[in-house]
């Protein structure tokens, strides 16, 4: 399921339909995805019943060092599930359809908790296992990238739990949502982007997103910024999903009709993988 948002003003609309449709709102939604994993988890009960537990990741390549990236209360999540007699197993997800197994609680580079994002080393070996490309951009080649500029074109990525299904025993496929719109907000604390369905273009998958769809698992998934040029179109990475929209239907914790995904915006990764504190605390 993959659908593409285009930019809210007419004449904005009308070039970004132009663009779509030559194939281009295509490839790009081909390269985000292209960076993205799930990274999952499985619980068993005494009866042998399994749970499936999910965020999303990618791997960033800041020029220093090359790590993986997800949300903080993800790896929190999966931390305080370790310690439950039911857990199995963290994994990355592979394209290759055999995850890459690890264990959460030796991988951990920094996490924080404010800034929710969280950083994890992997081998060369298993990132190659995974059969991700490395996100690194080619516009930019200093770290870190400048921000995603308001109302231009971001395209992101992520696996939520709603795309997953159990082919057997130990087979488990996950479904990719990956979309494209504009930073709607942009500043230095987060970045949003409205999903406005009345613009929406679908380019690949063979479904489309059904109203109130439920996007939880989708944190940790790149965000990337649309960079343009005289002579050139390219992206770089902008930031980090950590929220998507709310469908629960229960009265005060959703608006109806309002689908908004929330990220952190990438400079709070500092080139070694740490998150730097110093600047969130200065911006809060």
């Amino acid at each position: 399921m993959i659908e593409y948002a285009s930019e809210p003003s007419e004449e904005k609309i009308h070039e970004a339909i132009a663009v779509i449709v030559n194939g281009l709102g295509k490839a790009e939604l081909e390269i985000v995805a292209s960076y993205t994993s799930p990274l999952f988890w499985i619980l068993r009960n005494p009866n042998g019943d399994e749970q499936v537990k999910q965020g999303s990741a990618f791997f960033l390549d800041t020029g220093e060092r090359i790590f993986a990236v997800t949300a903080a209360h993800v790896v929190t999540e999966c931390l305080e599930d370790t310690k439950s007699g039911m857990f199995v197993q963290c994994m990355i997800g592979s394209k290759y359809g055999t995850p890459v197994p690890f264990h959460i609680g030796d991988r951990l580079i920094d996490a924080h908790e404010g800034v929710d994002i969280a950083t994890l080393w992997f081998t060369p070996e298993e990132i190659q296992q995974t059969g991700r490309e490395i996100l690194k951009g080619y516009y930019h080649p200093r770290w870190p990238p400048p921000m995603a500029e308001k109302d231009r074109g971001v395209t992101y990525c992520d696996f939520p739990g709603k795309g997953r299904k159990r082919l057997a025993p130990k087979e488990i496929s996950f479904g990719c949502v990956t979309m494209g719109g504009i930073a709607n907000n942009s500043h230095e604390r987060s970045l949003s982007i409205l999903i406005e369905r009345e613009h929406l273009l679908q380019q690949l998958g063979d479904e489309s997103m059904p109203e109130n769809f439920d996007f939880g698992g989708i944190s940790g998934g790149p965000v990337l910024a649309i960079v343009e040029s005289l002579t050139i179109r390219s992206w770089m990475p902008a930031g980090v999903i950590i929220q998507g929209p709310n469908p629960s239907g229960i009265e005060g914790e959703s608006i109806s009709g309002l689908e908004i995904i929330r990220a952190r915006p990438i400079h709070f990764i500092k080139p070694d993988g740490f998150i730097d504190a110093d600047q969130w605390e200065q911006l809060s």
